[in-house]
């Protein structure tokens, strides 16, 4: 072992952070001393007037800044109560503009300069309430948003009847209500009421932040401090005084600083509102700065003696939270988890943990989708215990752009919700909001039905919130091994495809058994044939509702209705060729249907849906069987006669008795295609029909449509589908879409 060598260890420690802070804490506590026994031997004789102008000028100053704050509020929130988008929620409100107004009230109240907490429109006509966040009734925005026992909804609606334009009133403890379980108390604010003289049932209320105005307007020292009206009545008091100001001790007078009751009064007279600011300070406090006594070196070497000891903790508090930063930064274990009594370092924590839990989803993430690890935490990350996986997957009502605005807010409420829910279980679960309409949640338990238990919980908050969406929740079984997230997370989604079609929350927990398969049956596919051929659109509608009534009420899984669904427009996609149906129509017919048929949250919907494509089909194929051409109409039939063989233009040229030429320009002239074109799109339609029925190999396929080899079929294929052959019948539902 080396010897110890003091001396390089001194020169580390004379540069950490510790000594330093310590050292310069140290320097000012002695300057300062020195300066203040300087300063006091000097200037005793004018102490007291210099603190008492001081407290007179600190005061004049803070009324100033809460002079110009409100007449600056009160100017500009009149112009925004007079704008058209405010005025429209007097007469007749249209919801669609509402969040355009909440988008300027969310301007106005992330402005820190303004200090405003929120912006409330208030139609009494509409019982209407509009702020940053919603849009409520009156006896729920008061009772629940912005509850305060100063201010109930009997007393907003008061204020119509009130003879006034402008009123600031007494600064109050607001309080939310929305989460049964836990109040949280919004803070200390002071309401601003506008009027206008030609409206009695139409009004906004701003709420200024009391704290925060104070904090950064008030410039006096000591908290002693209040503010009331030209009545004499109390607008905002700062918390702390002992006793309170009594106003009956205040002078009429507009300002000025007088002795009252054992008190230093400091008095402002605001020349806009007519507001009076006051500042109180003990006379002892005052006149013991100006009294040299026997015990000032006693007392000044008592202050340097704590200030050394304050300073040693002052810099000990800041050193230690520093050096678990440090670790944090490091990857040490357990560093991330300090608490310090110092904000900032606290934010840091924050910061930390939250990359931490941002790592941890990014691996999460990874897992889910068997995406390569390029940085992120590894599988360990995760710990080996028993788990499940709770998977929520929500479904919006509406496609409106405003709609899925408040949709995606509701599932940001909701993620919260349930972390904080499942968090309270099970308190080393995870909360993942990993797709634009799903919520995962990873669960350390082996205690299964003990979280179905909380999810069913939660049940009656769903059903509150149909509204917005409507939700199903599946829970996998239990897994042991973090390698096995991403098969619980395969396993959740299958059982989400098990959920019914019905508008309600569903908790789905097992895969049905024997689930009965839905579709027509051949009698009915032949008759759907034939009436789709001929564009019979009553029949084909009479045909779709009776069989919807038929299966009504069963116990029908959703991907069941949707692979029957997609079944029953491939068919149509299949009957009706590009000399059938144009290209373009048949795209415009059944634009984004996939998407369409998934968003549908009940049956009836679903058959609402596939009612009104078939009925445009049928049309399609009734205005082109109107316009048939005898030498179109023989290619057409020839070729879906014939797709098994080889199929060439002279052939199709010499049974019409034409040339090869003159019968393509003909063609191309009446269908807009080629001959060629026509032949391999065709082919390509029928063969998805084929592989649909997984008995069929793609080989096998292939052949059955003119294509012998199985390459040149594949690339078509892709061509014409956007997927291999193989690609599309893994697609989910595209075996289950065969009727008949």
């Amino acid at each position: 072992m080396s010897k110890f060598n003091p001396i390089p260890l001194f020169k580390d420690r004379s540069t950490s952070l510790f000594l330093r802070l310590l050292s310069g804490f140290l320097c000012i506590i002695l300057l300062m001393s020195s300066l203040v026994l300087y300063f006091y031997a000097e200037s005793k004789k004018n102490v007291r007037d210099q603190i008492v102008k001081y407290n007179t000028l600190m005061l004049q100053h803070t009324t100033e800044g809460y002079e110009k704050h409100l007449d600056m509020v009160k100017r500009q929130m009149l112009v925004f109560l007079l704008s058209e988008k405010a005025q429209s929620l007097r007469t007749t409100p249209n919801y669609r503009e509402i969040p355009l107004l909440q988008q300027e009230i969310n301007g106005w109240t992330s402005d820190v300069q303004m200090y405003m907490n929120n912006i409330v429109f208030y139609s009494k006509s509409n019982n209407l309430i509009v702020e940053k966040g919603t849009s409520a009734r009156a006896d729920s925005m008061f009772n629940v948003f912005y509850e305060s026992e100063a201010y109930d909804a009997a007393f907003w609606e008061k204020q119509f009847d009130e003879d006034y334009s402008t009123r600031v009133l007494p600064a109050a403890v607001f309080r939310n209500h929305m989460f049964r379980e836990a109040t949280s108390t919004i803070g200390e604010l002071v309401p601003i009421v506008f009027k206008t003289k030609s409206s009695h049932d139409f009004l906004m209320i701003v709420f200024l932040d009391a704290e925060t105005i104070y904090q950064a307007l008030h410039q006096a020292a000591g908290d002693d401090f209040m503010i009331l009206d030209d009545t004499g009545r109390t607008i905002f008091r700062s918390f702390g005084q002992t006793p309170e100001i009594d106003p009956t001790v205040l002078r009429s007078a507009s300002g000025g600083e007088y002795v009252s009751n054992g008190k230093y009064y400091f008095q402002s007279k605001g020349a806009q509102s007519g507001f009076t600011y006051v500042q109180r300070v003990p006379v002892e406090r005052i006149a013991s700065q100006t009294r040299m006594n026997v015990t000032l070196i006693v007392s000044a070497g008592v202050s340097i003696a704590l200030g050394i000891v304050i300073s040693w903790l002052f810099a000990a508090g800041i050193n230690n939270p520093l050096q678990k930063v440090i670790g944090a930064i490091r990857g040490e274990s357990g560093s991330a988890s300090f608490r310090s009594s110092i904000r900032e370092f606290n934010i840091i924590r924050r910061q930390l943990q939250d990359k931490d839990k941002m790592q941890k989803q990014l691996a999460f993430l990874q897992q889910l989708k068997e995406i390569p690890s390029h940085g992120a935490p590894p599988p360990t990350a995760f710990k080996d215990e028993p788990f499940v996986i709770v998977l929520f997957h929500a479904m919006s009502r509406r496609e409106e752009e405003d709609e899925q605005a408040f949709f995606r807010t509701w599932l940001s409420y909701m993620k919260v919700h349930m972390e904080d829910r499942l968090g309270r279980a099970f308190p080393e679960s995870m909360t993942f909001h990993i797709e634009a309409n799903q919520i995962l949640s990873l669960v350390y338990t082996s205690q299964r039905e003990e979280v179905i238990i909380r999810l069913k919980q939660m049940e009656p908050l769903f059903e509150q919130d149909r509204a917005f969406g409507t939700v199903t929740v599946a829970v996998s079984s239990v897994f042991g091994s973090a390698s096995r997230i991403g098969a619980a997370y395969q396993e959740a989604q299958d059982l989400v495809l098990e959920r019914k079609l019905a508008d309600r929350m569903q908790i789905v927990t097992d895969r049905t058994a024997g689930a009965e398969a839905i579709g027509f049956t051949p009698d009915q596919w032949k008759e759907f044939q034939s009436n789709l051929r001929e564009g019979n659109e009553a029949q084909l509608t009479s045909l779709i509702k009776r069989f919807f009534a038929k299966w009504q009420g069963t116990e029908a899984t959703a991907a069941a209705w949707l692979a029957f669904g997609e079944g029953l427009i491939g068919k149509i996609k299949s009957e009706a060729s590009p000399l059938v149906i144009a290209p373009d129509r048949l795209q415009a017919i059944f634009l984004d249907i996939d998407r369409q048929m998934r968003r549908c949250i009940a049956v009836s919907e679903l058959e609402a849906l596939l009612t009104t494509k078939t009925a445009l089909a049928a049309e399609a194929f009734r205005e082109k069987k109107q316009l048939r051409d005898p030498i179109t109409t023989f290619v057409v039939e020839y070729v879906n006669q014939h797709l098994s063989e080889e199929i060439y233009l002279d052939t199709l040229a010499e049974r019409l008795n034409l040339s090869g030429g003159y019968l393509s320009s003909y063609f191309k002239e009446k269908t807009g295609m080629n001959i060629v074109d026509f032949i391999n799109e065709t082919r390509i339609m029928k063969s998805a029909s084929l592989l649909a029925d997984s008995k069929y190999k793609v080989q096998d396929v292939a052949e059955a449509v003119g294509y012998r080899n199985i390459t040149s079929f594949n690339r078509m294929f892709k061509k014409y589908m956007g997927l291999t052959p193989s690609e599309f019948r893994r697609k989910p539902g595209a075996e289950g879409s065969r009727l008949g």
